[in-house]
């Protein structure tokens, strides 16, 4: 390696250690586990029955009963304006029967909650058949309801559970998911030599590959450890492991050069100065 390789190597370690702490705070700190209101319908024909399921709910400040439903037309309407995340439903209502509004929700909503109250167990299967997440028979029973309930409780904790695990990844300073037309790559950012931004396109240059997306270069930029990556240009993001050296290109504009690689990226003339000052070394 050439001495000028070997300060720009030197001064890149001194920016990642300068500001490494932060990245990794930023990036790897991962996301609170925050307990959160389940909302709730109850579709009941009896206002006795209405009554008991909602007391008992009541006594668990992370459910929250958000309306109630006399028949399945009030429900489905109801349904559309609140969104409940979870509805317990009576399979013999008037109008429209539990059942068949439950059909139509799941449709529009294939993760809602789904839990029948029947006075029969013959309904059992069928309601299972249909997605139902759990049953009660009548005459409710306290200790029954509870089960349910933490049974949700246990349902909702493990989805939250997934969905920071999956935001992880999606934060990891390491990857970067990138939306080409209808799919979605994950993209390993060590691989990156650098980002362009070319008319409404962004492109990503990597070690193996070239990836095409509408999505602004700023968003993208956003995603990446910014103790890696450059913004060089207001069409180049660099990065910074990657880079071989930086040379002259006309008034200015320097050119970057990559190892392994025979593209270029641009640097400005005033990046170039803030580069510097990061790195600690002089400008000629």
């Amino acid at each position: 390696m050439n001495p000028a390789s070997c300060t720009l190597s030197k001064g890149i370690r001194r920016i990642r250690g300068n500001i490494v702490e932060k990245a990794t705070n930023g990036f790897r700190g991962g996301l609170l586990m925050t307990q959160k209101t389940i909302k709730v319908i109850i579709a009941e024909d009896e206002p006795s029955c209405r009554t008991f399921l909602k007391n008992i709910l009541s006594r668990h400040s992370n459910f929250e009963v958000i309306g109630e439903a006399a028949d399945g037309e009030e429900l489905l309407e109801l349904a559309a304006r609140v969104k409940p995340q979870v509805v317990f439903v009576d399979i013999e209502m008037p109008e429209i029967d539990g059942m068949s509004a439950v059909k139509r929700m799941l449709e529009k909503n294939e993760e809602l909650v789904v839990v029948f109250v029947t006075g029969y167990s013959d309904f059992a299967v069928e309601a299972f058949e249909i997605s139902s997440f759990d049953y009660i028979l009548k005459p409710y029973k306290a200790p029954r309801v509870e089960k349910v309930l933490d049974k949700i409780q246990a349902h909702f904790a493990e989805r939250e559970e997934d969905l920071v695990k999956l935001s992880s990844i999606f934060k990891s300073s390491d990857k970067l998911y990138i939306r080409c037309g209808h799919e979605l790559h994950f993209v390993d950012a060590n691989t990156i030599y650098y980002v362009e931004k070319e008319r409404k396109k962004t492109i990503i240059h990597t070690t193996g590959n070239r990836y095409e997306t509408h999505e602004p270069i700023n968003d993208l930029e956003k995603r990446l450890n910014p103790a890696d990556f450059f913004r060089s240009h207001k069409c180049y993001l660099i990065n910074l492991r990657m880079v071989e050296k930086i040379i002259p290109w006309g008034d200015n504009s320097y050119l970057v050069k990559f190892f392994n690689s025979n593209n270029d990226a641009l640097i400005s003339r005033s990046k170039v100065r803030l580069l510097y000052q990061l790195l600690d070394i002089g400008s000629e």
